[in-house]
C-alpha cells in the first residue's frame, strides 16, 4: 500500500468510495478505510446478544449459578478478557465426556479471524470477535482510568448530549451507553478506548451537521435582512437599520448578542408599526379631503349650471318685456338669483379654504412622520456608522449585566476608550477617513472581544466596553489584547496604512452606584492614560 499515514489512508478511502459510487456514510467509510489500510474493522461489542445468552444459561447447580454471575459481570463491563477467563475456567473445571477424554485439554483459543464478509461475522460478529486480541491485544498492560477522570468524561458527555445528539438517535444511544460504562466501578481500558473512538467518530458527523445548520440559519437570516433592504429604496431609515442588522448577525454569536439582536429587531418592528399607523391616518385624512373637494366641485358645477339657466330665463323675459312694469319683476328675480349665486359661491369658497387647510395639515403630518423616521435611528439601540450599540443600547446593556451580576454574585467592569489623536487624523485624511477609522476599530473590537463582552459608541471617538463576570485586572487584560489586535490590523486609507491607537480607563461597577459615576471614574483613568503617553490602559 502506498498510503502509510492515517491522513493518506483517509484520502485513498474517499477516492475508493467515489470510484465505487458509494455514499460516504460512516459504515462505508470505515470499510473503505480498513480495506486501504489492510486491517480488519473492529466490530461493536454484542451487548444485547451476550445478555440474551446469559439469560439462557442454566442455574441448576451452585457452579452454574456462579458461572452465570461471572458471565453477567464480564458482559456488563464490556470485557473480552473477563469473558475469555470465565469461559476458560468453566471449561477447564467441567468434567470431560467419556468419549472425548482430551476435550478438557483442548485449547480455548478461538479460531483465526476470518474476513468480515465470511460466515457469521457478516451479520455483526463471529467467533473471531470473541477473541480478546480482536479488541485489546495489550489489555494486560493497559493502565486503568482514574475514577475522577471517568466521572468528568461522563459529565461532559451528559452535558453535550442535548446539544449534539438531539437529532441523531444513534449518537444519543451511543452516548448513554458510554456514560453508563464510564460510571461502572471498573473499566476495561481497550474497550473504553474503542467506545470513545466510536463515539468521537460519530460525534464528528453530528457536530459537522449542527455547524451546517447554524450557518444555514444565519445565512437565511442575513438573506431576509438583505431582501428587506433591497425592496426599500425609498425608506432610507429602514435600509440603514437592515444593513446594521446584517452586520449584527455576523458570527461569532453568543447568547447576549442574540438577545441584543432580538431586542433590536423588536425595536425596529415597534417603531415601524407606530410610523405606519400614523402614516395610514394621515393618508386617510388626505383621501377624505380630496373626496370632499371633488364633491364640492361637482356641486359647484351643478349650481353654476342652474344659475346660468335662471339668468338665461331672465334675459329672455327682459327681451319680451314692453314696459318698465313688465321688466320690474324680471329684474327683481335676477337680483335674487345673483344674491343666491353669490351666497353659494362664498359658501363653496369657505369650504374649499377649509379643505385646503386640512390638506395642508395632512401634508405637514406626512412630512413630520417622514422626518421622524429619519430621526428615529437616534432612538434605536445601535449606532448607524459603526454598527455597535449607541448610548441607549449601552444603558440597556449595563443595566442588564448589572442585574445579572446581582443575581449571580459576579462582578461587572466597564472600559472607556478614546481614539488617540483623532482630530489630527480627521484634519490629515478627512472626515470620511475618520468615520472609516471608527468603523475599523469597531470591527476589530467585535473580533477581539470575548463573546460575553459588549461594545458601544459613547459619542464621537469614544467607546465603552461592558465586561461582565470580570475583575478589573482581567478587564485591563482584555482591553490590552484589543490594543495589540488593533496594532496588528492596520487601518488602510487608500494605499496608506494608518496605525490607530486608543487610551482607555477601566473601572468596576459598584453595587447601587449610578452608572454616570462609574463612567466618570473610567473617564478620569482614561485621561491619566493619555497623560502617561497614550495607547495605554489605566484602572480607576
Amino acid at each position: 500500500m502506498s498510503a502509510t499515514t492515517p491522513k493518506e489512508i483517509a484520502r485513498e478511502a474517499v477516492r475508493l468510495l467515489a470510484a465505487r459510487r458509494l455514499p460516504p456514510t460512516p459504515d462505508n467509510f470505515q470499510a473503505a478505510y480498513h480495506e486501504v489500510a489492510g486491517t480488519r474493522p473492529l466490530q461493536p461489542f454484542p451487548l444485547a446478544q451476550l445478555r440474551q445468552i446469559a439469560q439462557a444459561l442454566p442455574e441448576r447447580t451452585p457452579a452454574q449459578v456462579r458461572f452465570k454471575a461471572l458471565f453477567n459481570k464480564a458482559v456488563s463491563r464490556h470485557t473480552w478478557d473477563d469473558l475469555e477467563k470465565v469461559l476458560t475456567q468453566h471449561l477447564a473445571a467441567a468434567p470431560a465426556p467419556a468419549s472425548t477424554p482430551t476435550a478438557a485439554a483442548a485449547p480455548a483459543t478461538p479460531p483465526a479471524a476470518s474476513p468480515v464478509t465470511d460466515g457469521p461475522a457478516a451479520s455483526g460478529f463471529g467467533p473471531s470477535d470473541f477473541a480478546p486480541s480482536a479488541f485489546a491485544p495489550d489489555a494486560a498492560h493497559a493502565p486503568p482510568i482514574a475514577p475522577e477522570i471517568a466521572e468528568q468524561t461522563a459529565r461532559i458527555i451528559d452535558i453535550a448530549q442535548p446539544l449534539v445528539a438531539a437529532d441523531d438517535r444513534r449518537l444519543h444511544d451511543m452516548g448513554e451507553e458510554l456514560v453508563r460504562y464510564l460510571r461502572l466501578p471498573e473499566h476495561h481500558p481497550p474497550t473504553l478506548r474503542r467506545m470513545l473512538a466510536d463515539y468521537a467518530y460519530r460525534l464528528s458527523f453530528g457536530v459537522e451537521e449542527q455547524t451546517g445548520v447554524r450557518e444555514a440559519l444565519l445565512g437565511l437570516l442575513r438573506q431576509v435582512f438583505e431582501h428587506i433592504d433591497a425592496i426599500s429604496p425609498d425608506n432610507p431609515w429602514l435600509r440603514q437599520q437592515m444593513q446594521a442588522l446584517v452586520q449584527a448577525a455576523q458570527p461569532p454569536l453568543s447568547q447576549r448578542r442574540l438577545e441584543d439582536l432580538q431586542a433590536r429587531v423588536k425595536d425596529v418592528i415597534v417603531k415601524q408599526a407606530e410610523a405606519r399607523e400614523q402614516t395610514v391616518r394621515a393618508q386617510e385624512l388626505m383621501r377624505q379631503t380630496l373626496a370632499t373637494f371633488l364633491e364640492r366641485l361637482a356641486q359647484t358645477a351643478a349650481s353654476i349650471g342652474q344659475y346660468h339657466a335662471e339668468f338665461e330665463a331672465c334675459a329672455q323675459a327682459l327681451e319680451r318685456a314692453e314696459s318698465l312694469a313688465d321688466m320690474a319683476p324680471v329684474v327683481q328675480e335676477a337680483i335674487q338669483t345673483a344674491r343666491a349665486f353669490a351666497a353659494d359661491t362664498q359658501r363653496v369658497a369657505d369650504e374649499l379654504t377649509d379643505l385646503r387647510d386640512r390638506a395642508n395639515r395632512a401634508e405637514a403630518e406626512v412630512e413630520r412622520l417622514r422626518a421622524e423616521l429619519d430621526q428615529m435611528a437616534e432612538l434605536v439601540t445601535h449606532d448607524l456608522l459603526t454598527g455597535v450599540l449607541n448610548r441607549k443600547g449601552l444603558a440597556s446593556a449595563i443595566d442588564r449585566e448589572t442585574r445579572r451580576a446581582e443575581r449571580t454574585g459576579t462582578r461587572v467592569c466597564i472600559a472607556l476608550l478614546d481614539v488617540d489623536d483623532f482630530k489630527r487624523l480627521n484634519d490629515t485624511l478627512g472626515h470620511l477617513a475618520g468615520d472609516a477609522a471608527l468603523k475599523h476599530l469597531a470591527d476589530v473590537a467585535r473580533r477581539s472581544l470575548r463573546p460575553q463582552d459588549t461594545i458601544g459608541r459613547y459619542g464621537g471617538e469614544e467607546f465603552i466596553i461592558v465586561l461582565p463576570d470580570t475583575t478589573p485586572e482581567e478587564a485591563c487584560g482584555v482591553v490590552q489584547r484589543l490594543q495589540r489586535d488593533l496594532s496588528a490590523h492596520l487601518f488602510l486609507q487608500g494605499e496608506q496604512k494608518v496605525l490607530i491607537t486608543f487610551s482607555a480607563g477601566v473601572t468596576e461597577l459598584q453595587h447601587d452606584e449610578p452608572v454616570d459615576a462609574a463612567i466618570a471614574r473610567a473617564d478620569a483613568a482614561m485621561y491619566r492614560a493619555k497623560r502617561a503617553g497614550k495607547n495605554r490602559v489605566m484602572a480607576g
